[in-house]
């Protein structure tokens, strides 16, 4: 069961399992990592974090800045698959970016055991501070 929560007055529906974490990929999620993405998107790990433990009794052991850089990947590389979609008219692209928009709707954040992808996450999270400014362009 997805449950909201508030960050920024953004409602971000996650839904906590024992070993994972899923949140919904939508605009409000959209609005909230692009107005500050590095302060709003800490905030939020931090909440989902909260609630875990609040809900759980036990923390979340994957890194907040593995969860930030994996929230980050999902949500611009939806925004630019949109973006592209918008101009191409290839049968093939287009159909290649509907996948990367399926792929991104629920971000899917595991611990190290039950999510393949985590190193990819985790050693991408070296370089947050750097993916944070690029972020903050104009």
């Amino acid at each position: 069961m997805y449950r909201s929560i508030t960050v920024r007055n953004k409602n971000i529906f996650v839904q906590l399992r024992e070993n994972s974490i899923a949140i919904i990929n939508d605009e409000q999620l959209l609005a909230l990592v692009t107005e500050m993405p590095e302060a709003a998107t800490d905030e939020l790990v931090s909440a989902i974090k909260r609630e875990f433990h609040d809900q759980l009794n036990e923390d979340f052991d994957v890194a907040n800045a593995s969860m930030a850089i994996e929230i980050w990947g999902h949500v611009f590389a939806e925004k630019f698959a949109n973006a592209v979609k918008a101009i191409t008219s290839l049968k093939f692209v287009d159909e290649l970016l509907e996948k990367i928009c399926l792929h991104c709707k629920v971000i899917n954040i595991g611990r190290k055991d039950h999510d393949n992808n985590r190193f990819i996450w985790d050693w991408l999270a070296a370089f947050k501070p750097i993916i944070a400014a690029m972020l903050l362009r104009e």
